[in-house]
């Protein structure tokens, strides 16, 4: 496999992981909406509460392993296809703090930037 062809199919890869995030954090940010809004629901079951709340803790453990997984793709493309431009929303993985379990942020929305 050349070069290019590696390059190729490492930028499919970040693409997909980028989009993949995307889709995920917006799913997190909505879930972490309804959970703001259940806890100032006076009568809110928490059955329910902690139903949203173990969801929510889901989806943030899953960003924060697509978060990782996306920053070690991205370092290789760096790597690898040096002079290349990283595909749309890739550097964003360099950036992202992602959530971590003391650190959530359960009482709005999410404030992890998304790719």
């Amino acid at each position: 496999m050349t070069t290019n062809d590696n390059c190729a199919r490492q930028r499919s890869l970040i693409e997909s992981q980028v989009a993949d995030f995307k889709n995920l954090s917006a799913t997190a940010t909505r879930t972490a909406r309804q959970l703001a809004a259940l806890k100032a629901e006076p009568h809110a079951d928490p059955a329910t509460i902690a139903s949203v709340q173990e969801t929510l803790s889901a989806e943030e453990e899953q960003l924060a392993e697509m978060a990782a997984a996306g920053k070690a793709a991205v370092e290789e493309f760096q790597g690898e296809c040096v002079g290349q431009t990283l595909p749309p929303g890739a550097a964003e993985f360099l950036l992202a703090d992602p959530p971590t379990p003391d650190r959530r942020n359960t009482d709005g929305p999410r404030s992890t930037p998304a790719p």
